[in-house]
């Protein structure tokens, strides 16, 4: 377990039960998935911190949490688009749009993405707003951007000023539970 892991924890103490992605095995596969992030996702399933920051895990039966399907869906929307901005903060990784991944999302339609360049556990995080207006490139796995969000050690301008709030906690998918 690493130390942001333990902190993460100790912040922001995981359900009791964690419900953890049973989804198809091939398809879980089909993108990598970093040793650090599933061991997030082990603690603590797919779902919310604090209201507003969705994780998401391979092979999740909620498919809007499901990190081949959101692929899938970012990948498609960013294909041949002129974007500037974003094709910019790629560059120095060598990377196009379509090879982001997206393990994470907000309420306001706001995704992280990683960028595949290096060792898996060292990609980096891009946040890009919704509808890709802004963007902010995190140098840290995915776990130390959320501790660092929760925490008030990171802060991205487009996520609200009332995030995180001063006791975060986290909220398993209530698609695995029947409430759509």
């Amino acid at each position: 377990m690493t130390a942001d892991l333990c902190a993460l924890l100790a912040l922001c103490p995981p359900p009791d039960a964690p419900v953890r992605p049973q989804g198809d095995a091939e398809a879980a596969a089909r993108y990598t998935v970093p040793d650090g992030h599933r061991r997030l996702v082990d603690a603590y399933g797919v779902g919310c911190f604090d209201e507003f920051l969705w994780i998401y895990g391979a092979g999740a039966g909620n498919p809007h949490l499901d990190i081949g399907a959101a692929t899938d869906t970012v990948r498609s929307l960013l294909r041949g688009k002129d974007i500037p901005a974003l094709r910019d903060v790629l560059r120095p990784y060598g990377l196009v749009p379509e090879a982001l991944v997206q393990w994470g999302g907000t309420d306001n339609g706001d995704a992280l993405l990683w960028l595949p360049a290096g060792p898996p556990d060292a990609w980096p995080t891009l946040i890009m707003e919704a509808g890709q207006l802004d963007l902010a490139v995190v140098e840290r796995a995915s776990t130390g951007v959320v501790l660092d969000l929760l925490t008030g050690a990171s802060h991205v301008r487009i996520f609200p000023d009332d995030f995180p709030s001063a006791r975060p906690q986290f909220s398993p998918d209530p698609y695995l539970f029947g409430i759509p």
